[in-house]
């Protein structure tokens, strides 16, 4: 599986902890930019977006990107260690 993380400046460490969960690949968007994105990728499963990292509009047009794509899309507030938690 491939997952999708907006928000945040970096992941740092957790991408091991988030294969270790068994997604193969990790992509990260920051979602601090200005630019929105015209579409997600087209092999991503899930994607989470961490909301306390995140511009408001960014985050929407995600929102609406997945749900376009049927993507599951998983909100956790901070930090991915709720990520173990909501896909549970």
């Amino acid at each position: 599986m491939t997952c999708l993380i907006v928000g945040a400046d970096s992941i740092g460490s957790k991408e091991k902890d988030l294969r270790d969960m068994g997604f193969r690949e990790v992509i990260h968007w920051n979602g601090r930019t200005l630019r929105e994105p015209k579409q997600l990728p087209s092999r991503i499963h899930l994607v989470v977006v961490i909301t306390g990292f995140i511009n408001h509009n960014y985050m929407h047009k995600v929102k609406k990107l997945a749900k376009k794509s049927g993507i599951r899309v998983i909100y956790i507030k901070r930090g991915l260690s709720e990520l173990t938690c909501a896909i549970s």
